[in-house]
């Protein structure tokens, strides 16, 4: 009995000693290079698309972190062997890379093969075979799909040019109301704030709600706020000085507007919105 007992455990310690020998056999440098097979139909298409990732896939080449640990000579995302039809991709290459150096190589060889006569199955063969060897490329193919669709401005404008004219024409017809609303809003609520008897006038035709047709909230709590002060201790308060500091901002807003809009520089405007957002973004 205890003969067999330690004749099991001599071959649980082989076993276990075996194991790790596969192990790290599997680990090394070479097993993770991986090679897809390419079909024969679509070699050719294949061969055209590895022409275009520069001079023996110059443009696959990654850089790798600083603490990496991988000094290799050959730092290529991807190699095709044009005699065997077979893409080689190199794991251990991908994972030393940096984020931006492989979203660059993965992204420049996406865009070809979709470009490409390669068939729908075999680059779908491509992309699944190479996120199961590295699940880090399932990740990364994220932001490629996000960024494929930014919008083409230069199209769009190409389209909107026939009738920029008109929108020209809409746009200042609006500037040229606008500009009077807001010169006809501040006369009215000045005429409410500071003309008693427009103040009944105006109250006597209000809406049902109470509130005079045509003047702003504005006008209305700083006309509460000055009979307020008269009935305190705090002292008598200027309305119109009180008008002025709640519509300052309104009136600053409005004005750089209407003179971007006017002036022609509103583009410049929203490019340096759009700049200063991807910055922070």
């Amino acid at each position: 009995m205890k003969k067999g007992s330690f004749l099991f455990l001599l071959l649980m310690l082989f076993s276990l000693f075996t194991g790790a020998v596969g192990a790290f056999a599997a680990n090394d440098g070479s097993s993770d290079i991986k090679s897809i097979q390419i079909p024969v139909g679509d070699k050719k298409h294949m061969s055209e698309v590895w022409s275009k990732m520069g001079t023996d896939g110059e443009y696959l080449k990654l850089q790798f972190k600083a603490n990496s640990g991988v000094e290799s000579s050959d730092t290529r995302l991807l190699v095709y062997d044009d005699s065997s039809g077979a893409i080689k991709f190199n794991s251990t290459n991908f994972n030393a890379a940096t984020e931006k150096s492989r979203k660059n190589a993965l992204g420049i060889f996406i865009e070809e093969l979709q470009k490409s006569p390669v068939s729908t199955q075999t680059q779908q063969n491509l992309i699944d075979t190479m996120s199961s060897y590295n699940s880090d490329v399932s990740v990364l193919l994220i932001p490629l799909v996000m960024d494929s669709t930014k919008a083409d401005v230069f199209t769009a404008m190409k389209w909107l040019n026939p009738i920029l004219p008109v929108v020209r024409v809409i746009f200042g017809i609006g500037a040229v109301l606008l500009s009077i609303f807001l010169i006809g809003s501040t006369i009215l609520d000045l005429a409410f704030i500071g003309l008693p008897f427009a103040r009944e006038w105006m109250d006597a035709r209000s809406e049902s709600n109470g509130k005079p047709r045509f003047v702003t909230n504005d006008a209305l709590s700083v006309v509460k706020e000055t009979e307020a002060s008269l009935d305190s201790s705090g002292g008598y308060k200027n309305a119109y000085v009180i008008y002025l500091r709640r519509r300052a901002l309104t009136y600053i807003v409005l004005a750089i507007c209407l003179l971007y809009l006017v002036v022609g520089e509103l583009g410049g405007l929203i490019a340096w919105i759009l700049k200063l957002g991807s910055g922070v973004v």
